[in-house]
């Protein structure tokens, strides 16, 4: 068959409610609408939707009642279909395979006597932990600049610490996080300070993993973000779009716009950001000294259905930042003039090639390009001496480039009603080149001729510490995830094994993945257990230099052998329960465990944003988490995510930058800044013809900080010493804080399709005072947003 004569020939195969192949992360609905004689309903309504998450799709039956729901995101789902003349239908469905799941609809005539019972199904029985966030919350939560909000939406879910500049702690662990974006895994950190945040207009829906982990998923899987992108399959009327406008506080503004078309058989996606602040991260004092930043960023997919047995993904984007380094007031005072720069290129090209309604195989190329550069306020040379730099009490330099160039095939049987099997390989590479200079401008940061540091200062001769490697680190999988329902049972089974190597280090980890839950029919609840075993790759941004000998020979271990910085290897449990309330909504309580060897973490160079990875002996994590879901009745929604984790580390600690004296002994164990007492959010939101009105309150107990006497009176530091307490353990803690945003939109309908919606935030509306850290080893310290005003306006077309 000829290129041009696919498109009558997919139409007709569509008409007859084939099955196709549908991207990595998400899945396909389709079938026939019949009446109780079997003849086809055509025009008939129908509507997905999960009432937790807030997805909903509509569609209707064609001619000959044949209907289709495209790029639907794993889930459970409602399906109600209604048709003049006929009494209504009701269906629960799960979706959880790239496999298409096919339905018959019978609409029964009025008058006829049959009960109709509408069996909402609000709790899942997968034994995975997670959370469902919809386009629809990912659209209204409240922010300075919408396009830079994808660490706020996550904050969402139960147990997420907030840190400084959208970092985030989650079950006692920082930065182990892996997106996987239409089934593309990218493990680099997203962090605004470290790259560029993903645009949250691009997604359709995401589901956040912190429990059960899935073999398929590795990298840094302490937490998976799996996320499904818009698609311009089946637009209506063929074409779609938005364009929209915000300022808020701080000289902040931003644009956007996104546009989406095709038909049955292609589609286009494309979104677009540029955000501009005098605010651009969070600041180490409530001065917010020199810190203007700019982004910008695209998103583009294209999704072409081959034939009734093959379908073609591909999809480009890239970003860049451009930011000032903020100013201590000192360093203000001096003119420092640092700034930073991260760019990013991402192409991904995805084939999925269906056998039969049972079988599909997945096969996908992926590549990552970023770059990161620290630019100093001025360049120095050899030989520089005292006194007239900008740039105190460090003067730094970097320009590092990270890429990502990644295969993966699977394949997924589905046997059964509702089981299925995956098997898959994996390779990725992660070429990487560093370049880092750095010198000490102050005499007094060196102690003195012994010290490593001295030939770095000035009374030392003025040298620069120079760094310059590449290395190739690869990561080869493979896995095997067989999830089988066994009566009221469901057995999640994987089995994934990693080879990790970089530079003369190799690992490798056979990892089982377990998972068991039980589902009481009568009383809707849900009891799960699961255990992984993970194995953890270190941050690959200035991994070289975290590895080498010569930022060893900096520190308090000069002349001693570096010892090796491996991935972290780590036992994961989690025990919960979820109860459905009726049809008012879920709670879900868990608590987890987790125990570590080479626990990871970063620690940050200064303020410049610059964090380096580093290792401890062991980690010991635990906690519990709660989630509290109601659905609309009446317009009126709401959720409660409560967490609690205590976090320890073991000394020693190995890699990165250590220029001071370790602050434990081997074998010493301490709090790290991950544990907090208590996080809390809790959302209130109301709905009504096209208006929105939203509370949502944030309550955090405060993460550990050092000891306010350090500050010994440095007026640079001096300031936070009133913000940490001492709790009833003798530990330092930042002071509990509450912020409250408030959300108010409205949406008027011009003409067709056509919309006008206008919205104002009122961000932290108490302009509650407080930190995220203080003179943490890992993150410093910086400061809380003060009371913002963000207002936007949306055109969509």
């Amino acid at each position: 068959m000829s290129h041009r004569c696919f498109g009558p020939a997919l139409l007709a195969l569509l008409a007859a409610g084939p099955a196709f192949a549908a991207a990595a992360t998400s899945g396909q609905l389709s079938g026939r609408v019949a009446d109780d004689q079997g003849r086809a309903v055509a025009g008939a309504s129908l509507t997905l939707a999960n009432p937790v998450s807030g997805y909903r799709q509509r569609v209707r039956s064609d001619a000959r009642g044949a209907f289709v729901f495209q790029n639907v995101p794993f889930n459970t789902y409602h399906l109600d279909t209604q048709a003049t003349g006929l009494m209504p239908s009701h269906l629960d469905v799960d979706i959880h395979s790239q496999l298409p799941l096919q339905v018959t609809v019978s609409l029964k005539p009025e008058g006829a006597v049959v009960v109709v019972e509408e069996n909402l199904r609000l709790v899942e029985d997968h034994p995975s932990t997670h959370i469902d966030i919809d386009k629809t919350t990912i659209e209204r939560t409240p922010a300075a600049v919408q396009s830079r909000a994808m660490e706020s939406i996550l904050l969402t879910t139960p147990g997420f610490i907030a840190d400084e500049n959208g970092r985030f702690h989650f079950r006692g662990s920082h930065g182990q996080m892996t997106y996987v974006v239409d089934g593309i895994p990218v493990s680099d950190q997203m962090h605004a300070s470290f790259s560029n945040s993903l645009d949250p207009s691009q997604v359709e829906s995401m589901e956040v993993i912190t429990g059960g982990i899935s073999a398929e998923y590795g990298g840094k899987p302490v937490v998976v973000v799996n996320l499904t992108t818009k698609s311009g399959l089946g637009t209506p009327d063929g074409f779609e779009g938005e364009a929209s406008f915000g300022v808020s506080r701080f000289n902040t503004s931003e644009a956007g716009f996104n546009g989406r078309g095709g038909k049955a058989a292609f589609g286009w996606f494309v979104s677009a950001a540029a955000s501009e602040s005098d605010r651009f991260l969070d600041p180490v004092n409530f001065e917010n000294l020199h810190n203007h930043g700019k982004t910008g960023r695209l998103f583009s997919r294209f999704d072409w259905i081959l034939g009734s047995r093959d379908t073609l993904r591909f999809s480009l984007s890239g970003g860049r930042t451009d930011r000032e380094v903020v100013n201590l007031a000192s360093q203000q005072l001096r003119g420092q003039d640092q700034r930073a720069a991260t760019s990013d290129f991402n192409a991904s090209l995805a084939w999925a090639h269906l056998f039969s309604a049972s079988q599909s195989l997945d096969a996908s190329l992926f590549f990552r390009a970023s770059r990161a550069e620290l630019k100093p306020s001025e360049d120095l040379a050899d030989g520089f001496t005292a006194g007239g730099h900008r740039d105190v009490p460090y003067w730094a330099k970097q320009d590092r480039s990270l890429d990502n160039l990644g295969v993966q095939v699977s394949f997924t049987q589905r046997w059964g009603q509702e089981n299925l099997l995956k098997v898959g390989l994996q390779r990725i590479a992660f070429p990487l080149h560093e370049r880092f200079s750095f010198a000490l401008t102050e005499d007094a940061q060196a102690a003195g001729p012994s010290d490593p540091l001295y030939p770095y200062t000035p009374a030392g001769g003025g040298n620069l510490f120079r760094f310059e490697a590449s290395l190739r680190p690869t990561l080869t999988s493979a896995f095997l995830q067989n999830d089988i329902h066994l009566g009221s049972f469901f057995l999640a089974l994987g089995l994934r094994h990693d080879t990790y190597t970089v530079a003369d280090l190799s690992d490798n980890l056979l990892q089982p993945r377990l998972g068991l839950s039980y589902r009481v029919d009568a009383t809707g609840t849900v009891f799960r257990a699961s255990y992984d075993r993970l194995m953890i790759l270190r941050e690959h941004e200035n991994l070289a230099l975290s590895l080498s000998q010569q930022a060893w020979d900096l520190g308090p271990y000069a002349g001693t052998p570096r010892q090796p910085l491996r991935p972290e290897r780590q036992h994961s449990y989690s025990y919960g329960v979820e109860q459905q309330l009726g049809k008012a909504g879920r709670l879900m309580v868990e608590y987890w465990e987790k125990q570590s060897r080479n626990a990871g973490d970063n620690a940050q160079f200064l303020n410049t944003g610059l964090l380096f990875p580093v290792g401890a002996d062991r980690g010991i994590f635990r906690g519990m988490n709660l989630r509290l879901d109601l659905v609309p009745v009446k317009g009126w929604s709401a959720y409660l995510s409560l967490g609690r984790t205590r976090a320890i580390f073991q000394a020693p600690l190995v890699g990165g930058l250590q220029l001071e004296a370790p602050e434990a002994a081997a074998g010493e164990r301490f709090l790290i800044d991950h544990d907090q007492k208590l996080s809390a959010q809790a959302g209130l939101t109301y709905e009504h013809e096209g208006l929105t009105a939203q509370v949502i309150g944030r309550y955090d107990s405060g993460l550990v900080a050092s000891d306010p006497v350090q500050v010994d009176g440095n007026p640079d530091y001096a300031f936070g010493a009133g913000y940490v307490r001492k709790d009833s353990e003798g530990t330092w803690r930042i002071k509990p804080r509450t912020t409250w945003n408030l959300s108010l939109g409205k949406e008027w309908a011009i003409s067709g399709r056509r919309r006008l919606a206008m919205g104002l935030d009122l961000l932290n509306a108490t302009d509650e005072r407080g930190l995220y850290n203080f003179l943490s080893t890992f993150g410093g310290t910086h400061v809380v947003p003060p009371r913002t005003l963000a207002a936007r306006v949306k055109w969509k077309f």
